[in-house]
């Protein structure tokens, strides 16, 4: 069928029939008279061959032609009224879906403040999330593959549009034991096992160059690709963990775990949302880009590890 010799404004009357099940109230809806809201259903029905609506006591059903076609014709008219709304005010309700990649520590932290306002503006968003890793995480974002991505950034090209959301500041994780220990020297700290988290093509981390700077080298015996990976290794050996203090506030008290702070001093860290510049005037871009600053806005704030004492 070609598009140019259809009417859309038969779509519009067959919306507001499909919404109230009634032709006189959807015609009072659009503006309309009753009778010519009746003949834009009856073109409807022969344009797509089927009767779409048919009476059922005093009602109107759906036909199952219908009932698929009713969600697309909504879907449709809201990207209509979207493009043409003088005010660029986005309705979400407008999104199938969005594609946001996210380390595995995002994924823990912020994803679930993320769905929670999801699923009060738009319940039937699809929405996929996809890891970032490997030596270019932003390549997706660059291709339109992500619609964002969200973690910890060191390099971003310059096509791409950055903004931090939150910082978070390392800590360490090991067994509790029954024995005393003393606090950690740089020394202590290096020699013992330690739990790597890093992709398989990383390269040193920032506990490494620390303890490069005082001469010293971390014996690190596990590495593992993910964050929620490493606290039940720890939970299970003597080998010790840096990790951020948000993970480290609920891993630790699950699984008995003692959290203190790095021996060597690190700098705390940003997680970062990464756009490309297209999006920036975007609305889906615009409302998505909101939404997770909402989201981090109710993070609550990291606790505060205390300095064990010799």
């Amino acid at each position: 069928m070609k598009l140019a010799g259809v009417d859309l404004n038969l779509l519009v009357a067959l919306d507001a029939v499909f919404s109230e099940r009634n032709v006189t109230r959807a015609a009072a809806q659009i503006g309309r008279s009753q009778p010519a809201t009746s003949h834009a259903l009856n073109r409807a029905r022969a344009l797509f061959g089927d009767q779409l609506l048919v009476r059922a006591g005093g009602t109107l059903e759906l036909t199952v032609r219908g009932r698929a076609l009713a969600p697309q014709v909504r879907r449709l008219m809201r990207e209509l009224g979207s493009m043409f709304d003088a005010q660029h005010v986005f309705d979400p309700l407008a999104l199938d879906t969005i594609t946001i990649g996210a380390t595995d520590y995002v994924g823990f932290v912020l994803l679930p403040q993320v769905f929670r306002l999801l699923q009060a503006v738009a319940p039937q968003l699809s929405v996929r999330v996809r890891n970032v890793e490997g030596a270019d995480p932003l390549a997706p974002v660059s291709s339109g593959v992500l619609d964002v991505a969200i973690g910890t950034f060191p390099r971003v090209p310059a096509i791409l549009r950055t903004e931090v959301l939150f910082e978070d500041r390392f800590v360490c994780l090991r067994r509790k034991t029954r024995a005393q220990r003393a606090r950690l020297t740089p020394e202590r700290f290096a020699a013992l096992g330690h739990v790597l988290v890093a992709s398989p093509d990383a390269g040193k981390g920032p506990v490494d160059y620390a303890l490069a700077q005082r001469g010293l080298t971390r014996r690190v015996l596990a590495t593992v690709p993910h964050f929620l990976v490493a606290p039940g290794i720890v939970h299970s050996t003597d080998l010790v963990l840096t990790t951020g203090q948000r993970v480290a506030d609920e891993f630790a008290p699950r699984l008995q775990l003692e959290s203190f702070p790095c021996p060597v001093p690190l700098e705390p860290f940003t997680v970062s949302m990464v756009w490309h510049a297209r999006s920036d005037d975007e609305g889906a871009g615009r409302w998505l880009r909101e939404l997770l600053r909402e989201a981090t806005a109710q993070l609550p704030p990291p606790k505060q590890t205390r300095t064990r004492k010799a």
